[in-house]
């Protein structure tokens, strides 16, 4: 039974994680609305109309969650390309992951409410604050080193190439500036926030009611 617990924690704090990155970066109008507060598509200087911007992001978006191929039309080059290949390794991962670690929870859950109710909302509970652990943690980071070293590291850690390092002239940055990844990075783990300390609370909450 505590090995079950532990299941169930660890998955509730993976999927608080991982699910509200996979799901945002595949809402469109939250992609408009960055892509205009971070010049791509608006300002005094957008790089790209609206309706290319996100017929862009779209196609892209496809190509990372459902590997459907990238328009041939010259756009990216031949290292862009090399690059997103391996960010499409990366996503799906996430994309896995998410879905996973929420029906590793359902399982778990389900298993410890039939007889240990309690046990179940512990292990809600310990999920939740577990990530609101780590996204302090980031968060920390961030603050202490700056958002740009830590995306960095992040890059090092995760590619075993070079072939992210793009100038600046480059489609995808031009596209995507660094503000871009700052601005969901920030939506992603707030929403993440939210939802571990709702958890957390209803979780207590309903404990103390005998559920």
């Amino acid at each position: 039974m505590t090995a079950l617990v532990i299941l169930a924690a660890g998955a509730t704090a993976v999927a608080l994680l991982l699910v509200p990155f996979a799901v945002l970066v595949n809402c469109m109008l939250l992609q408009r609305l960055l892509l205009s507060l971070v010049g791509t598509t608006g300002g005094n200087a957008p790089r790209f109309s609206t309706s290319e911007a996100l017929q862009r992001v779209g196609a892209l978006l496809r190509y990372l969650a459902l590997r459907a191929p990238l328009p041939d039309d010259g756009f990216y080059s031949a290292v862009e390309l090399a690059h997103m290949a391996d960010v499409q390794s990366v996503f799906q991962v996430v994309y896995v992951s998410a879905l996973a670690s929420l029906c590793i929870l359902a399982l778990t859950l389900a298993l410890l409410a039939r007889r240990h109710r309690d046990r179940a909302l512990a292990a809600v509970r310990m999920g939740s604050v577990a990530d609101l652990v780590l996204v302090a943690v980031l968060g920390t980071a961030v603050l202490t080193v700056g958002f740009d070293q830590v995306f960095v590291t992040f890059h090092e850690l995760v590619f075993t190439n070079s072939f992210w390092l793009l100038p600046e002239t480059s489609s995808l940055i031009r596209l995507f500036p660094e503000s871009y990844f700052m601005s969901y990075f920030v939506i992603a783990l707030a929403v993440s926030v939210v939802l571990a300390a709702f958890l957390t609370l209803l979780s207590s909450r309903r404990r103390q009611r005998g559920f």
